[in-house]
Formats: C-alpha cells, sequence, structure tokens
C-alpha cells in the first residue's frame, strides 16, 4: 500500500498539539514549578541569564514571573528587565522589548503561563487608594493583558495574568487593583490569573489586604530569608501549615494553591539555599497539605545554573498525588532552639546575591521563654524584658497591658507592635521593668554595611533589629528595622559616626516613639526590603523576589 508521507506528517502534528495540550498549565496542578525571570541573578556568580525562550523548552518549569514593573510614575507602570531590554518607546518610560514578547509566545505555545510581576527590593509600587488601584489596573491590562495601548513592552504578546511581590507599605489600593481585572477577566475568552508572593511570616503586611480580601489563584510563599524559612524545616518556626490554614479558611478562593518558594542555588538568598536532597524532603513533608500547589524558585538563572528546578520538577511528578489534606510540617520541635532572627510580618524574601560584607546578629543564642495561650486580664503574667527571647504564644505584661508574642522575638517593645499583639489593659500586680537594653554590644547603624536577619544596631538613640537582609535602608524609615527600646547615654550609641547622623534627616518622628517604626511601614519606600529581588542598576549590578 503506497504511504502517503503528507498524511502521516499531519498526522503526528495533531499527536503532538494533543500532547502540548495536555501539558499545557493548570493552576489547580499539585506540582507546578515557577520561575522569576527577568533580572539576570545569575551574573553575580559568574552566569548570565538566557533567553526566556530558552528556559521554555521541556517540561520543568510551568509558570515564569516576569520581573519587575518596579515603579508606578504617574500612574503608569515603568517596566525594569535589567540587561535583558534596554530600548525605550520615543517620548515614554516604558521599555520596547520585542524579542521579549516574541518569547513569550513561544512560551505559550509551549503550555507555559507568564505573568508580570509587580514589586521588587527596589522601586516605589505602592498603591493606598482605591481609585489608584482601578486607574492602575486599566493601565496594566492595557500595557500588558488583553487591552490595547500604542506602547506594549510585549508588542502583541498578551500575558497571563499579574504577580504582586510586593514589599512595602500596606497596599489596600492592590484590592480594587484586582478586582478591575477580575472583571476584564470574566469577559475575556482568555484564561487569566493573580498570583502573589508574600514572605513566610504570617500575616505578611505588605500584601495581607489584597490576600485577604481578593480572588488569588496561587500565592507562592517566600520560604528564605526569614525565621520561618524551608532551612528551618522540621522546627517550630517552619510554617507552611499557618499558610495552608489561610487557604481553606480566610483566602476567598478556597481552591487558591500555596507554592513553597525557595532560593534557585547557591547565591539567591541570605539565607534558606538547601540542596536539591533537602528540598525533595522538606516537598514531600508539604506535599499532603490540601492547598500545595508546587514549588517557586528566585530565579530562572540560577535555578538552571544549580539544577534545582529540574530536580524539582521531576521529583514533584514522580509522587504521589498531593493535596489529600492534613500534611505534615514535621512534628513540631519547641525544643529546638531558634535562631536569633525576630521578624515583621512586612514582606521581602530575597533572591539575591549574597552581599559581600555580613553583619551576623549582635547577641548570643537565647534561651526561648515558652508562652502560653491569648492574653488574660490580670498583670499577674511575667514583664516583658528586652533580654528574654520570646516563642510564639509567650504573654508579657508591659505598661499596664497584655502582650501575645505572634513569634519568636527578642528586644522588641510591646508597645511597637509586630511580632506582638496587644491583649488590652489589665490588672494586679505586674509590673513594667526598665528594659535591659544592651545597646552597648550593638554597632551604629552604616548604611554601607550588609546586614543579615536578627543584627541590631544602633540609630538615633534607639537599637534597631534588621527583620531580613538589608543595606542602605535606613532604621526608623524602613519596615525591614523593628525598633526596640531607648539606648541610656552610656551605651555605644554615643560613637554613632557623623556620617550616620547626617542620614537622620530622613525620618524625624523615628526618635520621638517606637510606634513610628509601625507606621513608617505603609509609606512606599525607594530600597524597600530585606536583600532579595534588587533591581538591576548599570551602575552597581544587583539584581535579586521572590
Amino acid at each position: 500500500m503506497f504511504f502517503n508521507t503528507r498524511t502521516a506528517l499531519c498526522a503526528l502534528l495533531g499527536l503532538a498539539a494533543v500532547s502540548r495540550t495536555a501539558v499545557a498549565f493548570n493552576a489547580l496542578s499539585h506540582t507546578n514549578v515557577v520561575n522569576y525571570w527577568g533580572q539576570n541573578s545569575v551574573s553575580a556568580t559568574g552566569g548570565n541569564e538566557s533567553s526566556l525562550a530558552t528556559y521554555c523548552q521541556g517540561d520543568t518549569i510551568d509558570v515564569f514571573a516576569i520581573a519587575f514593573i518596579s515603579q508606578i510614575v504617574n500612574g503608569e507602570p515603568i517596566l525594569n528587565l535589567s540587561d535583558h531590554c534596554g530600548n525605550t518607546f520615543a517620548n515614554s518610560s516604558l521599555l520596547d522589548c520585542p524579542q521579549v514578547g516574541e518569547d513569550i509566545k513561544t512560551c505559550q505555545a509551549n503550555g507555559k503561563a507568564l505573568v508580570i510581576s509587580i514589586g521588587g527590593a527596589s522601586g516605589s509600587y505602592s498603591i493606598d487608594t482605591a481609585s489608584a488601584g482601578t486607574a492602575f489596573a486599566e493601565q496594566v491590562w492595557d500595557t500588558f493583558l488583553g487591552g490595547s495601548s500604542s506602547t506594549r513592552p510585549f508588542g502583541d504578546a498578551v500575558l497571563d495574568g499579574v504577580d504582586l511581590d510586593l514589599e512595602a507599605g500596606t497596599n489596600e489600593g492592590y484590592i480594587a487593583f484586582i478586582q478591575t481585572l477580575r472583571t476584564k477577566f470574566t469577559a475575556s475568552s482568555k484564561s487569566y490569573y493573580i498570583t502573589a508572593a508574600p514572605q513566610c511570616p504570617y500575616p505578611d503586611l505588605a500584601t495581607s489586604a489584597a490576600l485577604d480580601a481578593a480572588w488569588f489563584d496561587l500565592v507562592w510563599v517566600q520560604f528564605y530569608n526569614n525565621y520561618c524559612g524551608v532551612n528551618t524545616y522540621g522546627t517550630s518556626n517552619f510554617n507552611f501549615d499557618q499558610w495552608d490554614t489561610w487557604a481553606s479558611t480566610v483566602s476567598i478562593n478556597k481552591d487558591v494553591r500555596v507554592l513553597l518558594g525557595v532560593p534557585g542555588g547557591p547565591g539567591a538568598a541570605g539565607s534558606g539555599v538547601v540542596s536539591a536532597s533537602q528540598l525533595n524532603t522538606v516537598l514531600a513533608g508539604v506535599k499532603s497539605y490540601a492547598s500545595f500547589g508546587g514549588v517557586m524558585m528566585w530565579d530562572a538563572g540560577i535555578a538552571a545554573q544549580s539544577g534545582l528546578a529540574a530536580s524539582a520538577a521531576s521529583y514533584l511528578h514522580s509522587l504521589p498525588s498531593g493535596g489529600s489534606g492534613g500534611g505534615s510540617s514535621p512534628s513540631a520541635q519547641p525544643s529546638a532552639q531558634p535562631s536569633p532572627t525576630t521578624t515583621t510580618t512586612t514582606k521581602s524574601a530575597s533572591k539575591t546575591t549574597a552581599p559581600s560584607t555580613m553583619t551576623s546578629p549582635a547577641q548570643a543564642s537565647p534561651t526561648p521563654t515558652q508562652g502560653g495561650g491569648g492574653g488574660s486580664e490580670s498583670c499577674s503574667a511575667a514583664a516583658w524584658n528586652s533580654a528574654t527571647a520570646y516563642n510564639g504564644g509567650a504573654v508579657v505584661s508591659y505598661n499596664g497591658h497584655t502582650y501575645t508574642a505572634q513569634w519568636w522575638t527578642q528586644g522588641n517593645v510591646p508597645t511597637s507592635g509586630a511580632p506582638w499583639t496587644d491583649n488590652g489593659a489589665c490588672s494586679g500586680t505586674g509590673s513594667t521593668p526598665t528594659p535591659s537594653v544592651g545597646c552597648a554590644g550593638a554597632p551604629a547603624w552604616s548604611s554601607g554595611t550588609a546586614y543579615s536577619s536578627g543584627a541590631k544596631v544602633t540609630y538615633n538613640g534607639n537599637l534597631y533589629t534588621a527583620q531580613w537582609w538589608t543595606q542602605g535602608d535606613t532604621p526608623g524609615t524602613n519596615s525591614v528595622w523593628v525598633q526596640g527600646a531607648a539606648c541610656t547615654s552610656s551605651d555605644s550609641e554615643v560613637n554613632t559616626s557623623k556620617s550616620t547622623t547626617k542620614t537622620t534627616k530622613t525620618s524625624k518622628s523615628t526618635t520621638k516613639t517606637s510606634k513610628s517604626a509601625v507606621k513608617t511601614s505603609k509609606a512606599p519606600t525607594k530600597k524597600a526590603r530585606n536583600g532579595k529581588r534588587r533591581l538591576y542598576s548599570p551602575e552597581k549590578f544587583e539584581s535579586w523576589r521572590l
């Protein structure tokens, strides 16, 4: 019988199309692998991030978050793609990246989903009003999604959604932003997605308003550069279970997927880097949570260089179906000493190169004080002491109120807010001690020094604790620093350098009250963040977001 090669070829192409459809992105999957792309973080370790299309080959990566829309200027989005794209449209600040647009279409043809990520370590993108959120949604829709504009960075390529990698502020305007986009999504035949990348401390200050009030499809939590990082798996600090509870009891979308966010390999974060075998152990433990949706990595270049993305994808695909509920956040071991790192609910996860100068926490490993549950009307609870380390749930009395620790903490004055919850006024014999300040052992803050999570510094007469990796973020003006007690005149604060003193002009309010450290988190900051995804700068290449 005559063999019709054209017929055979058509048949093969048909099978290929069916196969491709079968592996198309599924938001409800428990095995999705997400990579951020665009900031070329791997350059810090001698590598170079390849084109987007390069990473779309094969079945390793399911979702790409293109990083970042780093600023909102006059209501318009400003895109930063490191050295992947530098040309702009005439009379516009928007990048003109036709090749990236072609790569996006190639990736989508390969069954991948691609979202534009808003945020990052450096930038100004806070939205605090509903009207601003609605207006910005219109801009993003026309510029990157299903709308139309003469200045679309990726041409006629239509992205599959938006990712929120917010690092500062309360961003309540993003609720209206998402709701406006959702209205447009429902009127379109195309599937769109909204995702977020909060820090693991729960709740995450920068995204909690939107997370609790708007519909999200996937939330990839950054389990690194924080006390609850993936490297703490096996201790009571690791809190995937809290995020699973959020998914089932708080999230509007009860089918939302929670992904485990990890560094893609060495150099991707200040802490939380794990090997392939270590990651597999964690994945085996969390895969049975009903909300579990896979793994996210910062970022594509580093994850490819280390092989972690391919290893994780292979391992996830080999597992029995997950999401059966219950989970296994390994028997928490309260006796295990948590790393001395206080943390605020402000978001920040790090995708970054390891800083050249790191300052370790200025404190010895404390013996945590185990506390009980909620507050009490009696001040019989032990008086708060700045030198004592408290586990989550610990109850103390301070200034006529009782407070409950939300997570491990040391040196954070209860009245300063997170990580303490005010249970209200109390009565009884409880006392308010004169804080044991301990400023003498802490160096004066320096804008040129990189500080790791838990590092303590003195600034403007107060003690501050870093909540994650940071450099150049002035204490009192950025949520990465939590204000502690005031230093005494005998402490080392008197040695504060003149250069440090000059920078105090940024915020007079930081010397007045410990509450200012919390209030300033509502204001947008230009370098808001732990050492995560610091944006590309030709002068100083620091590409780090997740």
